[in-house]
């Protein structure tokens, strides 16, 4: 079924998706066209960034522009899928983050300043999650375009993609950064830039307009966020293709209305496949035509071949090839004062003020940014970025278990020396355990596990203790006289409470 666009969302994002003006006032030269001024074209693109319409207005980098990224696959027990997805999402440098129908059933993007930092976050996961991440680096791109036609049921676009032939100067890499983010929604935003880097604001808009005309930039404009505006049935389907057949092979993918990736990746010894077509639509069946026309006219029919619909979307942001990267955060607590995560003022009056609960409103990070006196945006990448240092575990509700039928239950282990570091990780590695300590004495391991009944959590015990192979001993809850989990974080960053 087709989602009908209101007609000026229509007309803010269909044409600007590229071609957006490189000039000094870019909305009221929008606005002319539609005879309406530059605060009301404003308050419209912030409506739909509001409403996740529209992630940003910025540039897409072409592939060799600069930076890193890499499309990686983890095979992921059905169970664990939620967990392992939450701390793959926790990363800064992951931007894509999906469920797809297949026994390899998680995939995303990494991307970083270069291949080094992406295989840095790679083995982070690894380490976090206890799998193996299936790295599937692009070796050509026949056609790159997430650039939609809103008012039909699939895009309908198609032509060869550019590979940027050389990367950006490294001086040109702190706009480079500025333009992945996306432009202020202000009425002369180019002039932010310049002063953020202390140029020229003709400089700045020089500098774009020569990436255009390089193809260092494939396209500057608006970046819509397609699953908000309709576009929920994707398919990425992969295919076993002879390597002096996969260029003739993909450059034919990249001619067919519809496909709107087509690349080719480097196999690996589990995933045999070497050429991949993207097909975002609006419904299943739509998406199946335009694969069965794509694999007949880039003779594909005989190749071995998977296609794999996406379920879930558990992250989606723009990719951050050239931002700094954030110095990653152990995952446990360190153990010496200087290893500590020093809290900004800010970060610590986020933080207190969402401990004292979240607003169940329509809008309740723009609800949070109003009360400190910040931007909805703002609220949203600090916590992303608290996220991704380990500063906050996780953001979601925190509830009675017991009142919800589940249970806690403490639980420790004598654990010899030598053997500790492995009965650590076969530990962690049970979704039931939610706390693990190392403490000093004979019980030297201490852990909590949290099932949705008393029944479960006496069955993960169970099944820890057999695959550790040393007595478990378990301390259920016979009665609850306080809990509080409310921390004080201004104290900890250096700030105080006062009346």
């Amino acid at each position: 079924m087709q989602t009908v666009q209101p007609p000026l969302d229509l007309a803010l994002l269909n044409p600007w998706q590229r071609g957006f003006p490189l000039c000094r006032e870019p909305f009221a030269q929008i606005g002319l066209q539609l005879g309406l001024d530059a605060a009301t074209v404003l308050a419209h693109y912030q409506r739909l960034q509001d409403q996740g319409s529209l992630s940003r207005i910025g540039a897409v980098f072409a592939p060799g522009a600069g930076g890193a990224s890499l499309l990686a696959a983890m095979a992921v027990p059905p169970e664990r899928l939620e967990a392992v997805a939450a701390i793959v999402s926790g990363h800064a440098g992951v931007n894509h983050n999906y469920e797809r129908e297949h026994r390899t059933n998680l995939w995303f993007v990494a991307t970083g300043a270069d291949a080094v930092q992406v295989e840095q976050l790679l083995r982070s996961i690894e380490t976090d999650t206890g799998l193996t991440v299936q790295r599937l680096p692009m070796l050509r791109p026949y056609r790159i375009d997430t650039g939609f036609d809103l008012r039909a049921s699939q895009s309908l676009a198609s032509g060869a993609t550019h590979w940027a032939q050389t990367p950006l100067r490294i001086q040109d890499q702190p706009l480079a950064a500025l333009a992945e983010r996306g432009l202020p929604l202000v009425e002369r935003p180019y002039d932010l830039w310049a002063e953020q880097l202390e140029q020229p604001v003709d400089a700045v808009l020089d500098t774009l307009e020569r990436w255009l005309d390089e193809r260092t930039v494939s396209r500057f404009g608006v970046v819509v966020r397609h699953h908000e505006l309709g576009f929920t049935a994707n398919a990425m389907t992969v295919f076993d293709v002879p390597e002096h057949e996969v260029d003739a092979c993909g450059e034919a993918l990249a001619r067919v209305p519809g496909v709107t990736l087509a690349y080719q990746r480097a196999r690996t010894r589990d995933w045999p496949y070497n050429l991949y077509c993207m097909v975002h639509g609006r419904d299943r069946d739509s998406v199946h035509a335009t694969v069965a026309r794509a694999v007949a006219q880039a003779g594909l029919a005989d190749k071995p071949q998977a296609m794999l619909f996406s379920l879930r979307r558990f992250k989606q942001t723009g990719a951050r090839r050239f931002t700094p990267p954030v110095p990653a955060m152990p995952r446990t607590p360190p153990t010496h004062e200087k290893e500590r995560c020093m809290l900004t003022p800010e970060d610590a009056r986020l933080i207190d003020h969402l401990h004292g609960g979240f607003p169940l409103v329509d809008r309740p990070f723009a609800a949070v940014g109003q009360q400190l006196g910040w931007s909805e945006e703002r609220v949203i990448e600090r916590l992303h970025q608290l996220l991704a240092q380990g500063v906050l575990t996780r953001f979601g509700p925190l509830f009675q278990i017991e009142r919800a039928g589940g249970q806690f239950v403490l639980a420790a282990i004598a654990v010899p020396e030598e053997r500790f570091d492995v009965v650590n990780a076969v530990v962690n590695s049970f979704p039931e355990v939610a706390h693990n300590y190392r403490r000093t004495h004979t019980l030297n391991m201490w852990f909590v596990v949290a099932a949705e009944s008393p029944v479960r959590a006496q069955d993960a015990i169970a099944r820890i203790e057999e695959a550790v192979g040393l007595p478990v001993l378990a301390f259920p809850k016979e009665e609850e006289y306080f809990v509080e989990l409310r921390l004080p974080a201004l104290t900890a960053a250096g700030g105080a409470h006062g009346a």
